[in-house]
């Protein structure tokens, strides 16, 4: 059997939510009231996303500095070598940004993974989010992960995805199996989705041991 491993970011790998964290120390408070907009799923995600950063008041320099501060799990190293050692593939799908997920992982030494979000530029104090990867049917996501699955399982490998949030729900479901915590794993009990919850990467590490062993 053939697995493929498909992982959020942010609250996933990062012990908290890069974009959160960086609207709460650039914007204040004033972004959270969009924030709950677009876990409604009635708005238009990529829409809200800009109006957040719209409001930051930051530049590239000082925004690097901040996020390389935030902190990952301390096990998703193990976990990434274990993956590396099988062979087993692996993605970082994320509804966060580009420039997130290169700062942190380069900062904990962490090179050669394939990741799949959305576009943070710099114009001078200006943040611009290009979102590549939307769907236009949808538009609940910036990045639209259930596609992206989709357009990565060319050969229908069985599924194993990790995830917290919003922007996971509709992409878990694509997996064969789920690790979940947060407003996902609270999401897929209410929904009687089976899935295994987990605090850390050590419990995924051996939840993914006994599913390929």
């Amino acid at each position: 059997m053939e697995y493929i491993v498909i992982c959020d970011f942010d609250g996933t790998i990062t012990i908290e939510d890069t974009v959160n964290s960086m609207a709460d120390k650039f914007a204040g408070d004033r972004w959270r009231d969009l924030d709950e907009m677009w876990m409604s799923g009635k708005y238009n995600a990529s829409e809200i996303s800009q109006k957040i950063l719209d409001m930051m008041n930051t530049n590239e320099i000082e925004l690097k500095e901040f996020v390389r501060g935030i902190d990952i799990d301390p096990k998703f190293k193990e976990f990434i070598d274990y993956i590396r050692e099988k062979c087993i593939e692996f993605y970082i799908i994320s509804d966060g940004f580009d420039f997130n997920i290169e700062n942190i992982l380069e900062k904990n030494d962490i090179e050669g993974l394939m990741s799949f979000s959305n576009i943070l530029q710099f114009e001078g104090s200006k943040l611009l989010g290009v979102y590549p990867n939307s769907n236009e049917d949808c538009k609940k996501c910036g990045n639209c992960k259930s596609n992206l699955i989709n357009d990565i399982n060319l050969d229908n490998k069985k599924v194993i995805y990790i995830g917290d949030g919003h922007s996971d729900k509709c992409a878990s479901k694509k997996a064969d199996y789920i690790f979940a915590k947060k407003s996902l794993a609270d999401y897929l009990r209410d929904s009687e989705i089976e899935f295994v919850e987990f605090e850390d990467f050590s419990d995924v590490l051996s939840g993914v041991k006994s599913i390929i062993s």
